[in-house]
């Protein structure tokens, strides 16, 4: 099958498609030929060597897919061969087929495209388990998201503004900014031209929830905003600046990361937490749970997924680009030959 496998870190010329063997399916495992890929941005850290939770080279990169089952393990129980689903796993996405473990392929709703389907797994289950599961947000909080006209944030305004809280989010553009405001954000913050932490003050003096996903000064001003009882959740760190390969970065990384200390937050009477989905995968009874309070939410409310761009398959790499660019908003798509928003 063709897929892209990934060798050694760099630019998007590693990132050249490959004749490899089709996966082959464990007992427990469901395996997919591909209809469209989601691109996160965790896999162009990965790409450039700066993302923990990638296996060991050379593999396939992609972390969420949406396709066709064409094979199930011999102990799989309630999936069917043909059945359109939703799979996630640590990699293996970039490619004709996919596999992945039982309890992390979902069916797509009814009348949802391939494109849809491959946008929501792994952006909104961040954001859902950011916002509710330890950001607690309740009805009027006042929940600040950073980048929220990115993947992961175009899904937390969707989902806090639909739970009844007024949402603020940062971005950079005023096509961005429109967005967001769309989506259901009462305040939409141009960073590059104000100070989100006064825009913030002034308007709503404090906040109660915060999803960050930055580090660095955005971070501190997130941190400082928040209001007796608040609480932060770290989802990513896309400002890092670590290179392995050259040492002088070392110390602006560990630097800029979020962080806080006990002091500082008993004084404040604030909490911090943080969030990376991948390492839940393992347990099938919370992923599984995660997923049915997620997909009810998104039904009972008409949410879909924001989809920026698509790309075909063959230039993945450019999704790759474009993403890195900053210029993309909501999900960057990759479609495996099909018309685009094909259901």
């Amino acid at each position: 099958m063709k897929a892209y496998l990934f060798k050694s870190p760099g630019g998007i010329d590693k990132l050249q498609l490959s004749e490899v063997n089709r996966p082959e399916v464990g007992p427990k495992e469901v395996l997919i030929r591909v209809k469209a890929i989601g691109i996160n941005y965790a896999e162009v850290l990965s790409r450039k060597g700066q993302y923990s939770w990638a296996p060991p080279r050379p593999y396939v990169p992609g972390m969420e897919a949406a396709g066709e089952i064409v094979e199930i393990g011999s102990n799989v129980q309630g999936l069917n061969i043909g059945d359109r689903v939703i799979m996630g796993a640590q990699f293996g996405a970039y490619a004709e087929y996919m596999k992945s473990k039982a309890h992390l392929v979902y069916p797509i709703p009814e009348d949802w495209s391939w494109q849809e389907a491959a946008a929501l797994l792994v952006n909104y289950i961040t954001a859902w388990v950011a916002l509710f599961k330890l950001g607690k947000t309740q009805p009027g909080d006042r929940v600040l998201i950073q980048a929220a006209a990115g993947g992961v944030g175009t899904a937390a305004v969707q989902l806090a503004s639909k739970a009844g809280a007024r949402v603020a989010g940062t971005a950079s553009k005023p096509n961005k900014l429109g967005l967001i405001r769309q989506l259901g954000a009462e305040l939409a913050i141009n960073y590059q031209e104000d100070d989100f932490e006064k825009v913030v003050r002034q308007e709503w003096s404090a906040i109660d929830v915060c999803l960050e996903v930055v580090g660095g000064e955005v971070f501190k001003k997130s941190k400082a905003l928040l209001a007796p009882f608040g609480r932060l959740v770290v989802t990513g760190y896309a400002s890092i600046p670590l290179k392995k390969w050259k040492p002088w970065t070392w110390w602006p990384a560990w630097r800029d990361a979020p962080k806080a200390g006990v002091m500082e937050m008993a004084v404040g009477s604030f909490s911090l937490a943080a969030t990376h989905i991948g390492y839940l995968t393992d347990n099938a009874e919370i992923t599984q749970t995660i997923w049915k309070e997620l997909l009810g939410f998104v039904l009972k409310h008409e949410i879909k997924p924001v989809i920026g761009k698509e790309y075909p398959f063959e230039q993945l790499s450019q999704a790759h680009a474009f993403m890195e660019s900053r210029k993309s908003v909501g999900k960057v798509v990759v479609n495996m030959g099909d018309p685009i928003n094909e259901k």
